[in-house]
């Protein structure tokens, strides 16, 4: 009697089992009727049900300038509070959507790769991803992550670096030239990058000047191009003044460059000149105008309507 029960108990564990996944497959056959498909066909790393469904899964991508900027404790608040903000833009998105179809990422990355084991344990602690097997945890657990482990990265960043020189800088430029495609673009998803940096651009091992364009701007360079004046905009023109083309066909990406800031206060031009630098680099590569946001250093509060108005629209 006793085997018969436990042979019934092992029947109904399997035939609920089947039932579950029978509804599972059910779930995913009516997707790929209602777009036309009837089989799942690969596209990169997706089904094709998903891939067809891409403005909808999210990769987000957060690029990191840990130069001399971090030394000052507002740029450091102000970055862990718009990180905050990125999150909980992408956790709204996950709670609205359907379990099957969560294929959503994100990610953070350095150019060049930090030397400081600390950064990268912490910056691999940031990477997220969510699947239609991910716990309903996860969502409440980035959210903590991403409130907590930027304040320890700037922190590790800061430990052995507290002048000026002490930091590398970034290297925004070969980032687009060499890594974007690789890191921050998915046939699977909608892509964004969000670039946390003041607007100003230099790696002292990639300086390239041809015929008026660089692959930097610093406030000493800004200051010698003398564009103090209500025509910069025509004399930036004149002078084919502007970031060097880094690389082309980003027509699939978003991108999203906040706290930018003026360190030149002789020039009142200076914000508007570092956003058609960036705004008129960013096409010329291939990025869609209205896909392109440039956003000076503002209160956390006033940027997370920006953050979110930019991720979830």
């Amino acid at each position: 009697m006793k085997i018969n029960r436990i042979l019934f108990t092992t029947f109904l564990c399997v035939l609920t089992a089947s039932c579950l996944e029978d509804k599972e497959e059910k779930d995913v056959k009516d997707l790929l009727e209602d777009t036309g498909n009837n089989k799942t066909e690969l596209s990169l790393d997706c089904p094709k049900y998903i891939a067809e469904n891409k403005g909808d899964n999210l990769n987000i991508s957060i690029l990191l300038d840990l130069s001399d900027r971090i030394i000052d404790e507002k740029t450091i608040e102000k970055d862990t509070a718009y990180l905050g903000s990125v999150s909980r833009a992408f956790t709204s998105h996950i709670k609205s959507k359907k379990l099957i179809l969560l294929q959503d990422r994100m990610q953070l990355f350095f150019n060049p790769e930090p030397t400081n084991g600390k950064i990268n344990a912490v910056a691999n602690d940031l990477q997220i991803q969510f699947t239609r097997n991910s716990a309903k945890e996860q969502i409440k657990m980035t959210e903590e992550i991403y409130k907590n482990k930027p304040i320890e990265l700037y922190q590790a960043a800061k430990e052995n670096a507290t002048r000026p020189e002490d930091f590398p800088g970034s290297d925004i430029w070969r980032f687009f030239k060499d890594d974007i495609k690789d890191y921050a673009i998915s046939n699977c998803h909608r892509n964004i990058l969000i670039i946390l940096t003041d607007g100003y651009m230099y790696y002292d091992k990639t300086v390239i000047n041809e015929n008026g364009r660089t692959s930097y701007i610093t406030p000493v360079s800004l200051k010698n191009s003398k564009l103090k004046i209500s025509d910069w905009k025509e004399k930036m023109e004149e002078k084919n003044l502007g970031f060097l083309k880094a690389t082309n066909q980003l027509d699939d990406i978003e991108i999203l460059v906040l706290g930018v800031r003026s360190e030149n206060s002789e020039n009142p031009y200076a914000l508007d000149i570092l956003r058609t630098y960036w705004e008129e680099w960013l096409m010329e590569m291939g990025v869609g105008a209205e896909s392109i946001k440039i956003k000076e250093a503002d209160i956390a509060s006033s940027v997370d309507k920006v953050i979110r108005d930019f991720i979830l629209k």
